[in-house]
């Protein structure tokens, strides 16, 4: 399809690995679909606005997980009713002013819950078309932009959540939530267990530590798996934590039934390779999960998305919460001891999946771009005190 010449903004956020990841599986399918005359441009709106701040921000979104729980708690579940109401409405709204009377883009996707693009569309009277990526299972009111014309959810239960807000039901795509192409690929997991020196044929549980969450308690939990399931394997992936690996490292060096990682670009393989997975709720980690067909055991989710994907992924019988390192062990060993429960989780993460997210996102956005209206007689419509914000 011809987009004539056309450009897409995309705005991301960096609190998490998340809508990083989701942008660049969108940005990598549309180069790849080679059309010539689509430039697709992509900046983390809050970071370039406010760097300082936002890097303070950040830091403690990161901190939230283990030590502000309470705070973050009422953050995220502050004023639900209120659709309107967000502390932070405006924050970002100069930086995205210059990029938009700059670039001109035709179309904006928005992969992280950006408010300020409200007071583009209610008070400002934009008329440029919006769509948004929800990167999680269950709704909140910052991922709301009235007057957007598309919101691309993971599942019909989130699309009923919106309806039931008062967004058109012909404005949202149950796409699923986007992950890299490569969880799409068939993997030879025998061949990829013997890479590693492991037996192809035993139950192996895959052990995240997550860009965020705790930092004790794994090794007591590795050790009380192989004690309780000698047939088992373990894998524990500690990410960017050097100092939890070179403990874990220490502590299971010389057990040939464990594997302690650092930072992977493999979780794809070790997904597929994998019966189950203690990890936190992310919803692109979730996500993966659910196209791997992996049963996930979610440890003390934190409040706000990620215990609300937690719950959303118990009800539907994907996966577990276990509140506590011991309650985490408990259900291992029960899931391990009855492959008949394991295998109806995999059953109904076969049943919810929908395969490819990120061709029918792209697919849908070209056919937005295709109907939408000329540059000028969008931008001609900016205020002018609008204009003077301008640099």
């Amino acid at each position: 399809m011809s987009t004539q010449k056309k450009k897409i903004l995309i705005l991301t956020g960096s609190f998490g690995n998340g809508h990083i990841q989701v942008t660049h599986s969108i940005v990598s399918r549309l180069h790849a679909m080679n059309l010539d005359d689509l430039t697709v441009i992509e900046h983390d709106l809050f970071l370039e606005a406010h760097p300082i701040l936002t890097t303070i921000c950040k830091q403690w979104y990161i901190n939230s997980f283990k030590y502000f729980r309470r705070m973050y708690k009422a953050f995220y579940y502050s004023r639900p009713d209120e659709l309107d109401k967000c502390f932070y409405k405006y924050y970002g709204l100069n930086k995205l002013l210059n990029l938009l009377l700059k670039e001109k883009p035709d179309l904006i996707l928005l992969t992280f819950p950006t408010p300020v693009m409200s007071v583009l569309t209610q008070q400002f009277k934009m008329n440029i078309p919006i769509a948004t990526v929800l990167t999680d299972y269950r709704m909140h009111k910052n991922w709301i932009t009235p007057n957007s014309s598309r919101y691309y959810v993971a599942t019909e239960d989130l699309k009923t959540e919106l309806v039931n807000i008062g967004i058109p039901s012909q404005d949202m795509k149950v796409t699923g939530i986007p992950v890299s192409a490569d969880f799409e690929m068939p993997i030879d997991t025998t061949q990829w267990m013997q890479q590693h020196n492991l037996n192809p044929a035993a139950p192996t549980i895959l052990m995240s530590a997550g860009a965020f969450g705790v930092s004790k308690g794994f090794e007591e939990m590795i050790q009380q798996i192989i004690d309780q399931t000698p047939s088992a394997q373990v894998v524990m992936v500690c990410g960017r934590n050097k100092q939890l690996k070179h403990q874990l490292t220490q502590a299971f060096d010389t057990t040939p039934n464990v594997r302690i990682l650092g930072y992977t670009k493999h979780m794809n393989e070790w997904m597929a390779a994998s019966q189950l997975m203690i990890t936190k709720p992310g919803g692109i980690t979730i996500s993966e999960g659910i196209t791997r067909q992996i049963p996930m055991i979610f440890l003390n989710p934190a409040p706000g998305q990620e215990l609300e994907n937690a719950y959303y992924f118990e009800d539907k019988g994907f996966g577990k919460i276990a509140h506590t390192p011991s309650e985490a062990i408990e259900i291992v060993t029960h899931l391990l001891q009855h492959a008949d429960i394991r295998q109806q989780m995999v059953q109904r993460m076969t049943d919810a999946r929908i395969a490819d997210a990120t061709q029918r996102i792209c697919d849908d956005l070209l056919e937005l771009l295709h109907d939408a209206t000329a540059y000028q007689n969008v931008y001609g419509k900016v205020p002018l005190y609008a204009k003077l914000l301008v640099k």
